[in-house]
């Protein structure tokens, strides 16, 4: 049975872990992020210009291009950093495929989750006068707390599939044991507070380079959250080294 995660532990080595190991981070990462923040700006100038139909286009191209990302800093993380920067141009194989496949997965999982949340409120549990629209925010509030949990509990494929392992559904919900609501602190409420503080410097009409650095900042948002989720794999996977997945 895994041991309880420190969280504090977790939050702060999220931070560190990149700061002590810079120089690999920023040769890793410094393609995969220039991919991100160039398709950003395109995004950002020429998409919501395009049909609706085309936004889901221009999201294909973004969300493997984050997978490549999510891959790259998971293995700065749990592996030799300095092994991993070796390269600045990271391929795209069969890992990243699965990563990506898995990313399909957990977000089909938690949107189902929220799906069921909200037909069950609008079609069952819902009796209160005036109209759900009224309560739609709270709604999508409370609904959205089972699926970050869901989130959560399998956030362990990530890590596990970008250091080569072969996980299932069924280890990662194991292996999350005791320790979900841990792991939403981590996956969600970290993402949250750090995307808080980074809204307080947006404004409304913002000019190219302050896109360009809000861009490069909700990248940084992303590097020390998938830096939580590799920390916490690590320990989860702890007492078992070697044979964390056994297939």
């Amino acid at each position: 049975m895994p041991e309880p995660l420190p969280v504090l532990k977790i939050l702060l080595g999220a931070f560190l872990v990149p700061w002590w190991n810079r120089k690999a981070f920023a040769r890793a990462l410094a393609l995969p992020l220039a991919l991100l923040v160039a398709w950003g700006l395109v995004w950002h100038g020429f998409v919501p210009a395009w049909p609706v139909a085309t936004h889901w286009l221009a999201a294909s191209v973004y969300v493997p291009l984050f997978a490549l990302f999510a891959v790259t800093c998971h293995r700065l993380v749990l592996l030799d950093p300095q092994t991993v920067a070796r390269s600045m141009a990271p391929r795209w194989t069969w890992r990243e495929t699965r990563f990506l496949l898995w990313m399909a997965v957990v977000w089909a999982g938690a949107a189902g989750v929220s799906v069921f949340g909200l037909t069950l409120v609008a079609n069952v549990w819902w009796g209160g006068d005036g109209s759900l629209q009224d309560w739609f925010d709270w709604v999508k509030f409370v609904v959205s707390v089972p699926a970050l949990y869901v989130t959560a509990r399998l956030s362990m494929l990530f890590p596990a599939t970008a250091v080569d392992r072969r996980p299932t559904l069924r280890w990662a919900w194991e292996r999350s044991m005791r320790n979900g609501w841990r792991l939403v602190v981590i996956v969600g409420v970290l993402p949250w507070a750090l995307s808080q503080a980074l809204a307080l410097a947006w404004r409304g009409e913002a000019t190219g380079l302050e896109w360009f650095l809000f861009l490069v900042g909700g990248s940084a948002v992303f590097l020390f959250e998938i830096a939580a989720i590799s920390l916490s794999y690590r320990e989860l996977t702890r007492d078992n080294a070697g044979k964390e997945i056994g297939l």
